[in-house]
């Protein structure tokens, strides 16, 4: 049912951020430069052709875009991953008005400061990581410590709610011992 669902979305929200984290320094790996077009410049928009459309429209002051413009399937992944973790939000509140958990929604708050500093991201990229839009690489990191910490504590208030307790931690992990708290 819609709990089910809501609970499945959850993982797969987050997979597909591990999964970007995991490529991105992909690149790198292939021994690629940072402004290199990846893949032999496959996703690039041809030299000029977002300064012609705005040109077209009246829009005076435009320059060729930058070589750390962001390609069409780089910033396909930026906002879907944005869309996906609103989707993911939203399901886990649908998630807590189903079960009457009201800690879900504490989970849901927790995402905010996270979504948050993916807007930053994208903002920053959105504006050619010009120095005038700088402070966004400062508040991106402040909110993605901040969120990683208050989903950490919404899920260990999810956690007490169904009745987990420190007793309930194991013993050991991967073969090794793991010191009582």
């Amino acid at each position: 049912g819609m709990a089910g669902a809501a609970m499945a979305a959850v993982p797969l929200a987050m997979s597909g951020l591990d999964l970007a984290a995991a490529v991105e320094p992909m690149p790198n790996i292939l021994g690629l430069t940072v402004h290199e077009p990846f893949l032999f410049g496959v996703g690039d928009l041809p030299a000029g052709s977002f300064e012609s459309v705005l040109r077209s429209v009246g829009m005076q002051g435009v320059h060729d875009e930058p070589l750390n413009g962001l390609t069409i399937p780089t910033w396909v992944i930026h906002v879907s991953s944005l869309v996906e973790w609103l989707v993911a939000m939203g399901l886990v509140w649908k998630y807590s008005e189903t079960t009457g958990n009201e800690k879900w929604k504490g989970v849901t708050w927790g995402m905010l400061p996270l979504h948050s500093s993916g807007i930053c991201a994208c903002t920053y990229h959105l504006f050619y990581n010009q120095a005038s839009v700088s402070f966004l690489v400062a508040l991106q990191a402040f909110l993605t410590t901040f969120g990683n910490t208050t989903v950490a504590y919404a899920t260990y208030r999810l956690a007490t709610s169904n009745g987990w307790t420190r007793a309930d931690l194991p013993t050991q992990v991967l073969g090794f011992h793991v010191p009582a708290m």
